[in-house]
């Protein structure tokens, strides 16, 4: 897979609240969104040690993970997160989100999957995950709330050659100025896929 990636503090802030995680290994890749309560320092503190578990925890089921983060959390303010894994070789797709990470999926059949009420390490209920079963899927794009949901990815027709340059583009034209802000879009390299 290809990604792009746009993630900036809020304005007047040193400090970016979000934090995000690209894996990849087997055939599989893990894509994470973690925004820190708020901005700033403590925010970011939140986000990154989010981070550092997630990346240590990579292989594990994403239910696992994110009830394992909200334990590893509970000295924090919390953050929200969403997490994607694609298994190619078995063409599956599943999420596992808690609070305003939005996902949109570009692929055949159409999944819509949904992040569930809560803060990670402050109050989450339970942690649910969505398991679709894909024929094709070109484009998985993940974003905090300080991205407006509000774009339309089919304004950006050139994001399947340059991802990099339409999330900078879309962060540049659809972020929040008082929010951190961040995007992931990951789409498949036409190089890599089997005839």
């Amino acid at each position: 897979m290809r990604f792009g990636i746009g993630s900036r503090p809020a304005l007047g802030m040193n400090a970016n609240g979000d934090a995000y995680l690209i894996k990849e290994w087997n055939g599989q890749t893990l894509l994470a969104v973690i925004d820190g309560l708020g901005h700033g320092e403590e925010a970011s503190t939140a986000s990154e040690i989010a981070k550092e578990y997630v990346t240590e925890n990579f292989a594990r089921d994403l239910e696992q993970i994110v009830l394992g983060l909200h334990v590893h959390l509970h000295k924090t303010r919390g953050v929200v997160a969403g997490l994607v894994r694609i298994e190619r070789v078995g063409h599956q797709l599943l999420f596992c989100g808690v609070g305003n990470i939005e996902v949109r999926i570009l692929g055949e059949p159409p999944m819509h999957p949904a992040s569930l009420e809560g803060v990670v390490g402050v109050n989450l209920r339970k942690a649910k995950k969505f398991e679709y079963r894909y024929n094709t899927l070109k484009a998985v794009v993940l974003h905090s709330d300080g991205v407006s949901s509000r774009f339309d990815l089919s304004d950006y027709p050139s994001v399947f050659e340059q991802p990099q340059k339409v999330a900078e583009r879309i962060v540049t034209e659809w972020g929040k100025e008082r929010d951190d802000a961040t995007i992931i879009i990951a789409v498949e390299d036409a190089s890599s896929v089997e005839p």
